[in-house]
Order: C-alpha cells, then structure tokens, then sequence
C-alpha cells in the first residue's frame, strides 16, 4: 500500500491481469482456493471498501487487460466530469489509461504481466486485473491486496489493487500525475508477485520506486524517496529499518538505479527471474545472493565490483554530480551521509555492515597526499573490505580504488583539495559484521596508527579524531542491520512478506500531506 510520506508503499504483493487470450490454468493452493473477499463482496472487513448501499459499476480498459470498479454517489464516489459524453466519468478513464501504459512499459522490458485471476471465477476472476477506487480517507493514496497463491509455487500470487476515488486534499499536481505514480508503483508489485511475494521489502518497494521512474522520469517519487538511502548509507542494502515507517526500503531506489545505468537495465528482470523459486536450481533464492549471478548474466562484472563503483557514485550527486562517471540526474539526488572527522583519523574498532558504504572526511590541512588503511590481527575482519580515497575541491569529486586496504601506501594527492574522504565498502552479500581498526592521514601518520593499533590488539570501541560530523555507522549503536550479537544493534530481516496489503493508520494526516507539499 501506499503512504504518503515517507512511505507510498508498505507491502509487495499484489497482482491481478493477462495478456494471454487463453491462459492455461494451473490450481490455486488449499482454503485459499475459495471465492476471495473484494472491497465490494457483501459484508467484507477490508479496510478500504465500497459501503453496502453502493452501486457499483465495471469500467473495461479498451486492451481488455483492466477492469476498474467504481462509484458514482456516496462517500467513495469519483468526480463525475465527462468531457467526451461518453457517460463514463474521465478519471474512471485515466486511470484505465494509465494501468494500459504502464503494462504496456514493464512486458517491454520484457518482465512477466500478473498472474491471472481467472482461477477464483466467483469473485471478480475473470481474467483481467481489477483496481477499485475507494476513498481512502486522507490516510494513503493505494494499496493490494493478495488473493491466492499458486500450488505448484505457492510465492507466485494473486491479487487487486484499491486506488483512491479522487485525491481530492492529497496534493497532487493533477490526478492524472496521480493515477501514473499510483499505476506504476503498485502495478509493479503485481509483476513482482508473477514471480515471488518473499523477497523483503527492499526488493519490493526499492525497484517498484525504480520502476515508476523508467516508466515516466518526470514524476517526482524516485527523487523524493532517494534520501531514505542516502541517510543510511552505512546500512546493509538488503535491510529494511525497523518500525512501521520505512523510508530505506524505498529509497534503495536508487541501488537499482544504479544497476540499470551501470549494467544494463535488463539487470532487474533478471534478477526477479532468479528469485523465483527454483530458478537456477535453488529451492528458494534470495535476492541478494542471486545479485551476483545476475551482474553476470546480463554482462561483465560481479556483485563485489558493484558495491565498489556504488560508493563512488553515491559520493557524485547534488552539486558534485558527473553523468561521466555516476548518475545521469544525480544533480537530482541529495547528498550521501558523510562523517566529518579530524585528521589524522583513528579508531581501533569501526562496525561494518555486509553490503554498505561507510565515508568519513576531513579537512586534509597542510597535507599533499593522504592515505587509509585497515587495521586487524585476525583476518577474517578485513574479508571483503575494501577502501577508496577521495578528493573534494569545488564541485568535483575525484575518487581512487585502493589495491590494497591494509597497506596505506597508496595515496591520493590533496594539494587543492578542500576535503579528504575515505569510504569503506563491504563488498560482502551476506555475513556478520567485521570490526577492523581504520587509518586516515598520510603515510607515516597511517603507518604510526597502523603500529598503535597492531600493538594494542583491534577490536575494541572507541577511537579518535572524530569531530561530532554528520554521524556514520561503525560504533555499537550505530544504525542497525546485519545480526545482533549482542554488543549493541541489530535488526534482522523478514523470512517472511507480509501475506497483504494494509494500511496502517498510526501515520496521521499531517506526515500524510507533507508527502504532497513539495
């Protein structure tokens, strides 16, 4: 379902829709193989819902794909402009429209249209996907809800989307500005369900906002949701923030976008492709182990190469933005979280998290190279770690791969550089976190912190140099993900999705109208 800020969406099932005359159709699982409860069945206790006393009327998209359920009068009715006299309302049309262009974008892209709904024939299963436009109340703007599961892969499902009957207080620009947010976000967890419903709230949310933005890059929702990753950087990129109100998942947006500029944009089909269950030969892939996989499939490089090139384009938006070599609007994207410290830099113990970026600067003084290193006696605390320096002077960021994280050899000239970087990247797909020590200054300031720390034994807390900056990851409260063992943070993700869609209330109309107020 949809929020409106920070969140349009909490869930990622959906579905509904063929573009198959004559589908063959396998059965739906067990209890779940009844008549299943719509927002207009007779007593239902949905959430959004049509009252009992309304009329209902079927409105069929011209493609034959959409069926949209609507109300003339009472509480859910839509506005009842018809400016063609065709007798049927315009926004009823839009709507139609829109889900039209949207499907008709995604299977060019060459993902899978939604499962049928042909299967529960008594409950609005004839075959082509139903959206019903109720009011909601100022309290979202459109959510799913899932029906059935297939038997022979029961996380491939079947479902139908509620849509807001007319935006009226919500802020939009237009309505048909709406129904295209509306019809390329949640119709995207409809695709999503045509292959697996248990792939975390990252996955679903984060390319559902990518998707709305390869549909139609003029609407604003990527660029709007994109700070809840670059607030949390420091974060594993396959773990969504606790509580109810989410802001990571969607705006890990912007890790999918990056797939599509740098690897191709067939990379997020293949991806949903290998999450299926069975794919590849694996009972229930998930989606951040199979990443690899798929950077493969589609071309040249690996997941470990991706994490590395990411924290360099994620140091490139805002004001340093260069579509040379990072995002090709990334003058649209807010700057990533950096950790302003003192040079030189040194902490005995920083917490990394699996597949997260971590950047600390500093003002490198009266230095003409600067350099970094990690620090540990046990090895498996710098697996997968890797470091790149960077420069910053004006509006150009000049960023540098360390061949070797632990030598602090390799420097990085900052003669007219205003600011000195180092970002720590885990190139790690899964694990716990490592806790090396880290270096920043020059080379003999480095090799100095380097000795401190190997004679005292990393591992511990604490560290210096830090000068109360923007905040980062690394210390035992820092911002969570990965396990919890037992020193500090942790959160873990969801084995399993949420089985529907529903809107939670506790958010309240002013987060809700801030969505809209740009």
């Amino acid at each position: 379902m949809r929020r409106l800020y920070p969140l349009p969406s909490l869930t990622l099932l959906a579905l509904g829709c063929t573009v198959e005359s004559e589908p063959v159709l396998e059965p739906i699982h067990g209890p779940d193989a009844v008549p299943e409860v719509r927002p207009d069945t007779p007593g239902n206790n949905l959430q959004f819902n049509f009252d009992a006393g309304d009329l209902v009327e079927t409105f069929a998209s011209s493609d034959g794909n959409f069926t949209v359920h609507f109300a003339r009068e009472g509480e859910h009715a839509v506005n009842d402009a018809d400016v063609n006299t065709n007798g049927v309302p315009d926004f009823v049309e839009d709507v139609a429209d829109a889900y039209m262009e949207v499907l008709a974008h995604y299977e060019s892209l060459g993902f899978r249209a939604p499962e049928s709904d042909a299967r529960i024939p008594d409950n609005g299963g004839d075959g082509t996907f139903d959206v019903y436009l109720v009011d909601f109340a100022g309290v979202g703007d459109g959510a799913f809800r899932q029906d059935s599961c297939l038997a022979s892969n029961g996380e491939r499902c079947i479902g139908f989307m509620t849509q807001e009957n007319d935006f009226v207080g919500y802020g939009y620009p237009s309505t048909k500005i709406a129904n295209r947010i509306l019809g390329s976000h949640e119709f995207f967890h409809a695709v999503q369900a045509a292959y697996d419903v248990n792939q975390g709230s990252v996955l679903a949310e984060g390319t559902a906002v990518w998707a709305t933005e390869s549909f139609d890059p003029s609407l604003d929702d990527f660029e709007w949701f994109s700070s809840g990753f670059f607030d949390n950087p420091d974060r594993p990129i396959d773990e969504p923030l606790p509580g109810p109100v989410d802001p990571f998942s969607y705006g890990a947006g912007v890790f999918f976008k990056f797939l599509d500029e740098r690897f191709g944009t067939e990379t997020i089909r293949v991806l949903w492709e290998r999450c299926e269950n069975g794919a590849n030969g694996q009972d229930d892939p998930q989606w951040l182990t199979e990443l690899d996989g798929a950077i493969a499939e589609v071309g040249d490089g690996s997941f470990a190469e991706a994490m590395v090139d990411f924290a360099q384009w994620n140091l490139k938006t805002d004001d340093f933005a260069d579509p040379s070599s990072s995002y090709a609007n990334g003058a649209a994207y807010p700057r990533v979280k950096i950790e302003t410290v003192n040079a030189p830099f040194s902490d005995d113990s920083i917490r990394v998290y699996h597949a997260s970026s971590q950047y600390r600067a500093m003002d490198p003084g009266p230095r003409t190279e600067m350099t970094a290193a990690l620090v540990s006696e046990d090895p498996a605390e710098l697996e997968g770690l890797r470091l790149v320096l960077a420069s910053e002077s004006g509006d150009v960021a000049t960023t540098q791969v360390v061949a070797d994280a632990t030598a602090g050899t390799e420097t990085l000239s900052v003669v007219e550089a205003e600011r000195f970087v180092a970002i720590v990247v885990s190139t790690n797909p899964d694990g716990d976190s490592k806790k090396p020590g880290l270096c920043v200054g020059n080379a003999d300031e480095v090799e100095a912190c380097k000795a401190a720390l190997l004679a005292g034994g990393t591992g511990g807390a604490g560290g210096t140099g830090g000068a109360g900056g923007t905040g980062g990851a690394g210390d035992d409260g820092g911002s969570g993900g990965g396990e919890s063992d037992g020193d500090g943070c942790g959160c873990a993700l969801p084995t399993q999705a949420p089985a529907s869609s529903s809107l939670l209330a506790l958010l309240g109309l002013s987060l809700l109208l801030r969505r809209r107020r740009r």
